[in-house]
């Protein structure tokens, strides 16, 4: 596999068991019109690739149903899921500078940290969750570039 398809095949991967797992927190979720929803995955996406000082590739935004705290999947509640890879640092930098600025970013904003770690040698990864629910998460996708992730927090339909 390729550099590039290997981050493609991880990001896949990663995004359908983070879609998997988006759990409602309670019985009553704010409704929510999807292309509300859509546009505030894609605006959290946005800030992270300002920070980042690069351009958002391969989007795919997506809607799927959560599940009830007894693991089943509800027809009437979803949660909206962005999924972005960003190219490598500009020169001079490193993968953990960029993840560390974004990471500065959030916390200046308020978002609780939820991991932060580094994994390897100039490979980490952070996440965070918003006060009104959007989890974000950057990583090292492979040693050129950085997966994003945005999970937005169950929604009814109107």
């Amino acid at each position: 596999m390729t550099g590039r398809s290997t981050v493609t095949a991880v990001t896949a991967l990663l995004a359908a068991v983070a879609f998997t797992l988006s759990a409602c927190s309670g019985d009553q979720v704010e409704t929510k019109p999807e292309a509300d929803v859509n546009a505030a995955v894609q605006k959290h996406a946005n800030a992270i690739a300002a920070v980042a000082g690069q351009a958002l590739q391969n989007p795919k935004v997506r809607a799927g149903g959560c599940t009830d705290p007894n693991e089943n999947v509800s027809d009437s509640v979803y949660t909206v899921q962005g999924v972005y890879t960003l190219p490598a640092p500009a020169a001079g930098e490193k993968h953990l500078d960029v993840i560390a600025k974004v990471r500065d970013d959030w916390k200046a904003k308020g978002y609780t940290i939820t991991d932060d770690r580094t994994v390897a040698a100039d490979r980490g990864v952070a996440a965070a969750r918003t006060p009104d629910g959007y989890k974000l998460d950057i990583e090292t996708g492979d040693p050129r570039g950085f997966a994003v992730f945005v999970d937005s927090p169950c929604y009814a339909r109107p």
